[in-house]
């Protein structure tokens, strides 16, 4: 499938009106950063608005189609010490800390104020505003992520999970119909947004 490379949003010119930035049918805003744009893989039709981070420079990041990315939330690959790597001085001292591959599903939607860290965030999940995912976290499909819920590290998310809390603890499950109203909305949320917005 074609992905997008997020190199051409750089090249357009500063101190343009508008506050998206129209990349084949994907707005960015101009206020976002997009960091190491050489590893993110973008399917298309995603929503990035200000103030996001997306951390391409610590590794490998999937995002799949009609997604859509808060202000002011930070997207990085989790990172883990590896202990076969600290026998060496040199590499204690570094902290031997290396970045695994993140994926983000399609019809997926986080909200504002979020650090996601997971390392597999399914299709069709909302995450609300102002939640930590942390390292290594697995969100499965069709799962619901409450507003300022804090994921521990290495915690797997069954699919069609209903999560809140600090600690996040499954509260409840998620409808079958889930599965098919979600993408529809994605998608029409999307088209409403392009709109509203002029690139």
């Amino acid at each position: 499938m074609h992905t997008l490379s997020l190199t051409l949003i750089f090249d357009l010119k500063h101190g343009s009106k508008f506050e998206h930035v129209n990349v084949k049918t994907m707005p960015v805003s101009r206020k976002a950063f997009i960091h190491g744009a050489n590893n993110i893989e973008i399917k298309g039709k995603t929503i990035i608005h200000e103030g996001c981070h997306i951390r391409g420079d610590f590794g490998h990041i999937r995002i799949g189609r009609y997604c859509r990315f808060g202000q002011g939330t930070i997207v990085r690959p989790p990172s883990y010490q590896n202990p076969s790597s600290l026998s060496t001085v040199e590499n204690k001292k570094e902290g031997a800390i290396q970045f695994l591959p993140q994926s983000i599903g399609s019809h997926t939607r986080i909200g504002t104020n979020c650090i996601i860290e997971a390392a597999a965030v399914g299709s069709s999940v909302y995450i609300g505003n102002n939640c930590v995912i942390s390292k290594r976290v697995i969100i499965k499909d069709c799962s619901y992520i409450a507003d300022g819920t804090v994921i521990p590290p290495d915690t797997v998310i069954p699919p069609f999970s209903r999560v809140s809390g600090c600690p996040g603890r499954i509260r409840d499950e998620m409808p079958e119909s889930i599965a098919a109203i979600f993408p529809e909305d994605c998608m029409s949320q999307f088209s409403e947004f392009c709109n509203t917005i002029k690139v």
